[in-house]
């Protein structure tokens, strides 16, 4: 285990198929910490999947459980996976950048569509490619709000958990 002051949140964003679950969770048990991804949370308070809640409340309805998902875990200091749509909201950003530190694990549109392209779990990946490619720009500017930004295109997780680690240290 490394030791960090861990008197603050560390929040992972980043588009769908970026890692931040993969990472959270080694980056969690690296740093001593809990882990929370807001996804599963969200699952597992309305006993429905991500694909369930967007057919029940729509996407406006999945941002707003989305931000009650994020107050609520950030109370706590653990290490947070974000849904990649979390930055459309401000508020969000604001109660990141209130309680934490945000990491954006980048990489190209390409790579991430090509792991993500088959996941029956991700209702967004449903629309055409050229539209999730749009939503994916349109969010960039608001990923690159974030206090440190990590290409994880060409490493391993543990590269980029040791990279956020040095980073947290500094």
């Amino acid at each position: 285990m490394t030791t960090i002051n861990t008197n603050y949140n560390v929040y992972l964003v980043g588009f769908m198929g970026a890692g931040k679950t993969t990472i959270g969770q080694s980056l969690a048990h690296k740093l001593g910490l809990d882990f929370i991804d807001l996804d599963s949370r969200i699952e597992e308070n309305l006993n429905l999947t991500i694909p369930g809640i967007f057919e029940t409340y729509g996407e406006k309805g999945f941002r707003d459980l989305e931000t009650e998902a994020l107050r609520y875990s950030s109370e706590r200091k653990a290490v947070i996976s974000t849904g990649g749509g979390i930055v459309e909201k401000e508020i969000n950003m604001g109660i990141m950048k209130g309680n934490g530190r945000i990491i954006f694990l980048d990489a190209p549109f390409k790579v991430l569509y090509e792991r993500i392209k088959m996941d029956p779990n991700r209702p967004l990946v449903k629309g055409k490619r050229e539209e999730l490619e749009e939503r994916f720009l349109k969010r960039r500017k608001r990923y690159e709000q974030a206090n440190y930004i990590i290409d994880t295109d060409e490493c391993s997780p543990k590269e980029v958990v040791d990279e956020i680690v040095f980073f947290l240290n500094e």
